[in-house]
């Protein structure tokens, strides 16, 4: 098979391609796809694989053969077009490869154009995963320069790693498929400069950047919701600064789970804050979601929310750009991650 492919594996044992995400396949040429952590896999049989993609924006992507990272790091800049080589003198045999959007939804929309076997095969997809969670955050969720070695390196898009970010890394701990809907800056009610436009809710139901890309919810419905929002409403205040205002915080938030549960009926919901934040800001947000929202909603015999609070960072574990999560501080917000649900799923 040596033609470029995209075509979507539509039924268990049809050969094809799996897209794990948001992705628009209203061109014909090849869906297109913004948000962190999106994934494209396929299985084939064969000794090498290369993949074409298109670029709108500055777009890096991670690359796993048979789920293990063979390329940390291809980038894709405004308008390129690129055939990549992913693999090469493979063991003739099954294969898996993935293709992973490291960087954030407002860099840039990516298309994928297609994989190319050579002489090889497409096999049908493995079995998709029945466990699925919703990651929703801003740059903490994204994996915001958590590649880079200090948080005084001057920030880069290729510092950014989402595959190496709590969530992405809680869903492969808890063999659950993972979609991550964050952006850096954004929050419940104002942005990290103050821009009350700029929030999560605006541009939570979309595929793409674009206004008109709107996301169907049935095609995604995850076990578990979690929800890492409210350091950027609070921003300036690391460790003191603007405290969000009570009410106008905790309706907004409170309006952000109804629209979950409206699309996801029987999910479970985390509120969760951490690790960034601390002083007032700190104690301040502890009590808007822990008390107005999650006890708030518990008292209606709602059985489906909780709260929960990942330990402070340490600087022992290092800092990635402008005090982020380092790549410790990912592993061990995952950890503690991990073992909630577990507790509340039984997963």
């Amino acid at each position: 098979m040596s033609k470029f492919i995209t075509y979507e594996s539509k039924t268990a044992n049809e050969p094809g391609i799996r897209y794990i995400g948001r992705f628009d396949f209203t061109d014909i040429e090849g869906p297109k796809f913004a948000w962190s952590a999106s994934t494209v896999t396929a299985r084939f049989f064969g000794t090498r694989v290369s993949a074409k993609l298109k670029s709108f924006g500055d777009n890096y992507f991670l690359v796993l053969i048979d789920r293990k990272i063979v390329i940390n790091s291809l980038k894709l800049g405004e308008g390129e077009e690129k055939v990549f080589e992913l693999a090469s003198n493979l063991k003739e045999e099954e294969h898996e490869v993935s293709i992973v959007k490291r960087t954030e939804f407002y860099l840039g929309t990516a298309q994928f154009l297609g994989f190319n076997f050579g002489e090889g095969k497409l096999l049908s997809p493995s079995p998709r995963l029945e466990r699925k969670i919703e990651i929703i955050g801003d740059s903490i969720t994204c994996g915001f320069g958590n590649e880079a070695e200090n948080e005084n390196i001057e920030y880069s898009p290729k510092y950014d790693n989402s595959y190496l970010a709590y969530g992405t890394i809680a869903a492969r701990k808890l063999n659950a498929e993972p979609m991550i809907i964050g952006r850096s800056g954004f929050g419940l009610i104002r942005d990290y400069e103050g821009n009350k436009d700029n929030i999560l809710p605006n541009v939570y139901s979309r595929v793409l950047p674009d206004k008109n890309s709107e996301w169907e919810f049935h095609k995604f419905i995850p076990q578990v919701v979690v929800i890492n929002l409210g350091t950027n409403d609070f921003s300036g205040s690391i460790p003191s600064g603007p405290i969000a205002d009570r009410e106008e915080f905790t309706s907004a938030y409170i309006n952000l789970i109804n629209r979950i549960r409206e699309n996801y009926k029987e999910s479970k919901v985390i509120c969760t804050i951490g690790p960034v934040m601390d002083g007032e800001a700190l104690e301040v947000i502890r009590d808007y979601v822990k008390n107005d929202v999650v006890e708030a909603l518990r008292k209606e015999n709602n059985n489906w929310i909780y709260y929960f609070e990942y330990e402070n960072q340490l600087k022992s574990n290092g800092y990635g750009i402008t005090c982020h999560p380092s790549l410790k501080t990912h592993e061990l917000m995952a950890n503690q991650l991990t073992d909630f649900i577990n507790d509340i799923l039984g997963w």
